[in-house]
């Protein structure tokens, strides 16, 4: 029975191991996919978000264009009014602010192209070809400044005479200005449309990788699960004769090793002593002996006095040094049904059972003298520690909780610290 018994649980166990191994296997093609989709969304996003960059730039570009001819008309209009029709003057203002408003966006719209700072705070990087149209071949940057700049001159013209030499010199510029600008308009068209297809063919190529990664996963990770459940499935139909004698060799070996892990977590590395881990486990136990079979007990909590002074004078390996031999002196102290703790940095806590106040106020001031006496080397020289205590018995305070407990013997504890240290405080 036991056998079977055995036989059944391996055989959940294997099934368990399966449903990890499937999940795990299929978590994990998931993750694959979630990785690519996600990838390929970003890349999207970016190429999107660069193809609304070009689009501005384009209609920028476009813009650039449209205003350099607004200024060439500006400026023959200007021209017409003043050499033929005089009684157009009052027109001339319009004109005029229309200039000025067309020269001002103008210069905004070649600062923008010339560096690809957008007014969003994006920056657009310039390709090879549109640099050498702003800055090299064609100069558009420069030359679009100089036109700006004069037909400003000419929008704020105060001598008739200056007029007729700047509107030559606007119009002698404009048609070859104007045939550059829209060669960096189809220029901008032309990468813009190369970014497009870009776009297509990326978004093929996405996929592409989406079905090639699922054969992929077909094959490495779904296959591979098949032929896992159909393997199981033969190794249920044998019977494993040493499979009682092995499950009971694992069951204590497991056993052993948690031991062994109970043991290494509840101590403290350094000392040996009992840590935190088990203090507050084993100080209810204690009230619950009292409270069931008046059994006294007992807390002493303890703090080397002025220890920073050792780690900061002496270093820190001075400082264990202290830790233990401190805890050396505690543990030699009480009797073996006794617990040491080691709190904290310097802090200890004993726990004492089926002791009397009067002993409990002897204990405490055994170990208070033992530490004061206590005569430290370093080198050549010596020097000596103190603690301070608090003192909570049973008999003294009622047990309320675990936190009561703790809590009265630290502000116990604290007072010996206030009122000059190397002393044991009883709660009160």
């Amino acid at each position: 029975m036991l056998l079977i018994d055995l036989q059944f649980k391996k055989r959940s166990m294997k099934k368990k191991d399966l449903e990890k191994r499937i999940t795990l296997r299929y978590a994990s093609a998931l993750f694959i996919i979630a990785i690519l989709s996600t990838s390929s969304f970003y890349t999207l996003y970016k190429f999107l978000q660069e193809s609304s960059s070009t689009a501005y730039i384009v209609n920028i570009s476009g813009k650039q264009r449209m205003l350099g001819q607004h200024i060439a008309l500006d400026v023959h209009r200007l021209h017409h009014i003043l050499d033929n029709h005089q009684e157009l003057l009052y027109k001339v203002d319009n004109v005029l602010q229309s200039l000025l408003a067309h020269t001002r966006e103008m210069k905004k719209t070649n600062r923008i192209l010339s560096t690809g700072e957008l007014p969003n705070g994006e920056n657009i990087i310039l390709s090879p070809k549109m640099h050498a149209i702003y800055f090299n071949e064609l100069n558009l940057k420069k030359r679009v400044d100089e036109y700006v700049k004069l037909s400003n001159r000419l929008a704020r013209f105060e001598e008739l005479e200056d007029v007729d030499s700047m509107i030559y010199e606007i119009d002698t510029k404009s048609e070859q200005l104007l045939m550059d600008l829209d060669k960096a308009v189809r220029q901008y068209e032309l990468e813009g449309s190369k970014k497009l297809q870009e776009l297509q063919n990326l978004g093929i190529l996405a996929w592409i990788l989406v079905i090639f990664t699922l054969l992929l996963e077909v094959i490495f990770i779904f296959q591979p699960i098949v032929q896992k459940i159909l393997s199981l499935m033969d190794e249920n139909d044998t019977v494993l004769n040493s499979l009682e004698k092995e499950v009971e060799l694992r069951t204590l070996k497991l056993q052993e090793a948690n031991n062994t892990l109970k043991e290494i977590a509840s101590k403290d590395p350094m000392t040996g002593l009992n840590n935190r881990l088990t203090l507050e486990d084993d100080i209810e136990k204690a009230i619950q002996h009292f409270e069931e079979h008046k059994a006294p007990f007992s807390l002493l909590s303890f703090d080397i006095d002025w220890f920073k002074k050792v780690n900061d004078k002496y270093g820190h390996d001075i400082g264990d040094m202290v830790i233990k031999d401190v805890s050396d002196i505690l543990q030699k102290s009480v009797r073996e049904e006794d617990k040491v703790y080691r709190a904290g940095g310097e802090e200890f806590v004993l726990l004492l059972n089926r002791v009397s106040l009067e002993d409990t106020r002897k204990i405490a001031e055994k170990i208070r003298l033992l530490i004061e006496r206590k005569v430290f080397k370093v080198d050549e020289e010596e020097f000596s520690k103190t603690i301070s205590g608090g003192l909570y018995h049973s008999s003294i305070s009622d047990a309320k909780s675990i936190a009561h407990v703790l809590k009265i013997v630290d502000n116990a504890l604290y007072k010996s610290k206030k009122e000059g240290r190397n002393r044991v405080t009883e709660v009160s």
